[in-house]
């Protein structure tokens, strides 16, 4: 499948110039988030006093707003960064579809988009951190959906097939296709850019780099294809031994 656009740029490698990075930036988040908690208690406080004007509230308002959305930038950038821990071991997708499906169902519903999750039968267990798999899902889901929403009959689609099947070798693939303005390839691998976002101010641009970087620490490979107004995330994922 030559005309996917794959993240193997972002395969960080496991050295002492990542650990000193990775404890760089979470004490940093860690900081930053103390800071944000003291604004955020400090903007309740002043909104507890139903006597101050509207201009003052409308501030004190968009004080608590922005600390929020950083601390909610924070997390994400812990995952984005390499930051997240991932202890690999044997994952039983059977075991996490009830749960993927109903966060996916909370993920379409907030952005109006239809969505079907087609599981083959007998799919084997796969090595991946189970915790960190599921973000990674939601990650491309939410790219998806905010994608898929621009458009009035816009929609989803996660196929999971067992090996063999959808492509030669022994990976369980996962793909989700989503209504999508056209990329070229050379959009495809901006998609990948940290901050890097079409979808406005109000989007951090980091999901996919968190999706890229999840699949990479996890021995899975990513990849992007857009066609005829369909976007396609490719995952594949190893079995487990």
């Amino acid at each position: 499948m030559a005309d996917f656009v794959f993240a193997d740029d972002y395969r960080l490698g496991q050295n002492s110039t990542r650990q000193f990075y990775e404890l760089f930036l979470k004490g940093l988040v860690h900081k930053h988030n103390n800071l944000m908690g003291v604004i955020q208690g400090f903007s309740s406080l002043i909104l507890y006093d139903e006597t101050i004007n509207e201009e003052v509230k409308e501030s004190a308002e968009q004080m608590q707003a922005s600390a929020k959305t950083a601390s909610e930038l924070n997390r994400e950038l812990l995952g984005a960064s390499g930051c997240a821990r991932c202890d690999q071991g044997t994952v039983r997708l059977e075991d996490v579809l009830p749960y993927w499906k109903n966060k996916i169902g909370e993920i379409c519903g907030a952005s109006s988009v239809g969505f079907t999750l087609n599981p083959r039968e007998n799919l084997p267990p796969v090595s991946a951190d189970s915790t960190r798999l599921g973000e990674l899902i939601f990650h491309l889901i939410r790219n998806a959906a905010e994608s898929a929403a621009g458009f009035p009959q816009g929609s989803i689609a996660i196929d999971i097939f067992p090996p063999g099947e959808a492509s030669p070798g022994t990976n369980v693939d996962i793909f989700i296709r989503n209504t999508s303005v056209e990329l070229s390839t050379d959009g495809l691998k901006k998609c990948f850019i940290p901050f890097e976002t079409s979808k406005g101010s109000d989007h951090f641009g980091i999901g996919l780099t968190a999706a890229a970087v999840l699949a990479g620490d996890m021995g899975m490979r990513l990849g992007l294809r857009c066609s005829e107004g369909t976007m396609t995330a490719w995952l594949a994922i190893r079995t487990a031994a």
